[in-house]
């Protein structure tokens, strides 16, 4: 299984492990949280549900990213991509603060996903390591799955997933999956940064988002209370 909340770069990977020919190997899912229901399903933050379930399958990549790029990402998802599910007219503002889409309940999922981390339930990839060393981040994955690849086939699926060649890709209209194409006029893949989320956030937005994550302007985790 591959497991990350929405926006937090699983198309990145999602691609470079189709080009490598593996990708159909592996379930992808957002553990519940798929926001792209109009229908606002009820979120489960059933910790110990969780733990029961996914303790028998230890071939899992949890995929985590600074969550104040995550949130807004997801904010330009909701209100592109997938504007007809759920017509929202907030703001920014709104949207990182609201019940449903914001940061509080990206804060209980990515606790508890990082938990199960720790307790050897999961490898734990970030968004930000695949930025610092995309190759290494997509041999340590297709390791962990234990698929047998080569390191070249590693590193031409890695030239293949260059941000603009999954653009060109998106573009042209022609993958074979839905999850690369353009959606209502919005495409899946935007930026592709590391601290985006500081051109689009006010002041006092990034230090509320700094408060419920927990984190110091430079991203670092807070010393414990």
């Amino acid at each position: 299984m591959f497991v990350s909340f929405p926006k937090s770069g699983r198309s990145w990977i999602r691609y470079a492990l189709h080009r490598l020919g593996v990708a159909d190997q592996i379930a992808f899912h957002h553990d519940g949280f798929e926001y792209n229901d109009g229908a606002r399903p009820p979120l489960d933050f059933d910790y110990a549900k969780r733990l029961a379930r996914y303790s028998g399958n230890t071939l899992i990549v949890y995929m985590h990213r600074d969550p104040r790029d995550v949130i807004v990402s997801l904010y330009h998802q909701v209100t592109g991509r997938f504007v007809d599910f759920f017509g929202y007219g907030g703001s920014l503002s709104d949207f990182i603060r609201d019940p449903y889409f914001g940061a509080e309940n990206l804060q209980r999922f990515q606790t508890q996903w990082l938990d199960l981390c720790r307790h050897g339930l999961a490898l734990a990839v970030s968004y930000e390591e695949c930025h610092a060393d995309f190759p290494g981040a997509l041999a340590k994955i297709v390791a962990h799955y234990r698929f047998e690849v080569s390191a070249a086939a590693i590193r031409e699926a890695s030239a293949a997933a260059a941000i603009e060649n999954m653009r060109n890709v998106e573009r042209d209209g022609g993958f074979e999956e839905p999850w690369l194409r353009l959606r209502n006029g919005a495409p899946k893949v935007r930026q592709g940064r590391v601290g985006g989320f500081a051109e689009c956030l006010s002041g006092e937005d990034i230090a509320y988002l700094n408060r419920v994550f927990r984190l110091q302007d430079d991203g670092g985790c807070a010393a414990p209370a």
